[in-house]
């Protein structure tokens, strides 16, 4: 079993498209708290443009930047 496979099943993630890389976990302090961090990037090729609706043909659609966002999970 792979370290993505595990890290999936803990956390119940179901989107094929979450890819987590080698040594994602990390222990930070999180608001006067040691927290546990897994990184993870959201990778897939969009069908169609969110905004006007064109499709995707000959990959016509690029994405642009990134977004990082805090998922906190309760005990």
């Amino acid at each position: 079993m792979s370290l993505n496979h595990d890290i999936r099943n803990l956390l119940d993630i179901q989107d094929s498209n979450i890819h987590f890389a080698t040594n994602c976990v990390n222990q930070k302090l999180y608001k006067g708290k040691m927290s546990k961090f897994i990184s993870a990037k959201l990778t897939y090729t969009p069908r169609n443009c969110t905004v006007c609706g064109m499709a995707n043909k000959d990959f016509s659609i690029i994405k642009n930047g990134t977004q990082e966002s805090i998922i906190i999970a309760l005990r």
